[in-house]
């Protein structure tokens, strides 16, 4: 099966990471999320294996929680090192809880949701996983 993105994410940002997953799915993509995904008797490395293969893009829900796992950090550096410029805009971190990535995951641009309500993180992982370009809501101040 083909994926338009993998979402990874730990156990305790599970909610964070069916939202995401449901919010692109809203825009009809298609999303692999472990949860969802894995079926009882599947070998998980394998599956995760087959996944990142055969996803376009993997979002990383990203929180203390998720940098302090050392089992999702393989996740991401296999699709990093398949696009390590970010030309093809492969990975994409999502900040869901404050926190600072070190590594090569700092130097990614996020989406930052941390902060906002609902409908202002629907709106901005939206626009920024679409590649639409942001802009201000009113005309900005005359400098």
């Amino acid at each position: 099966m083909r994926w338009d993105f993998l979402v990874s994410c730990v156990a305790a940002d599970l909610g964070w990471g069916e939202w995401v997953a449901w919010e692109i799915e809203s825009r009809n993509r298609r999303v692999r999320l472990e949860a969802w995904d894995a079926r009882p008797g599947t070998n998980r490395v394998h599956s995760l294996h087959d996944a990142l293969r055969s996803s376009g893009r993997m979002v990383v829900v990203v929180s203390p929680s998720y940098l302090a796992d050392a089992d999702v950090a393989g996740q991401w550096h296999a699709v990093w090192q398949a696009d390590p410029l970010g030309v093809r805009r492969s990975l994409v971190p999502v900040l869901v809880a404050p926190c600072e990535p070190d590594g090569l995951l700092r130097d990614i641009r996020p989406i930052d949701l941390v902060g906002s309500t609902e409908e202002e993180a629907r709106i901005r992982l939206a626009e920024e996983l679409e590649g639409t370009r942001p802009r201000a809501p009113r005309r900005p101040l005359f400098p």
